[in-house]
């Protein structure tokens, strides 16, 4: 069986034409003025490859870091400070900010208040020694 001739490939409406497929460009390979912003995930992603190659260069994490070591006994600052940073990293995460709600107690005086009522000086209308 042939195909119809009574249908047609277009139906008519305004602007129902055929669309052309958009092509895919290949990826420039000069640097791009707009970057794209960094997510949570291209971080995760940068330590996986961290880690992948430090495994493929070095063997290890370990195998790394005493490389390190060794560069920076041999005087390089950058190094020392490297193997410092990732040695003291945690601790800077960890630290409290200083920063607390106030407490407030609805119950009972607290000594706080009580040193508030002390401080407080009564000046009052009425005169007794007249």
């Amino acid at each position: 069986m042939g195909k119809s001739k009574e249908i047609k490939q277009i139906d008519g409406r305004k602007g129902n034409s055929a669309k052309k497929s958009i092509p895919k460009l290949p990826i420039p390979n000069n640097e791009r003025s707009n970057t794209p912003a960094m997510n949570t995930a291209k971080k995760s992603r940068q330590k996986q490859y961290a880690k992948k190659a430090i495994k493929n260069i070095f063997g290890s994490e370990v195998a790394m870091f005493e490389v390190m070591a060794k560069k920076a006994k041999e005087g390089s600052y950058n190094h020392l400070k490297l193997l410092t940073d990732t040695m003291y990293n945690d601790d800077k995460e960890v630290a409290n900010t200083g920063k607390s709600a106030p407490i407030i107690n609805f119950f009972g005086d607290n000594e706080v208040s009580k040193k508030v009522k002390d401080k407080i000086i009564d000046v009052s209308t009425n005169i007794e020694d007249e």
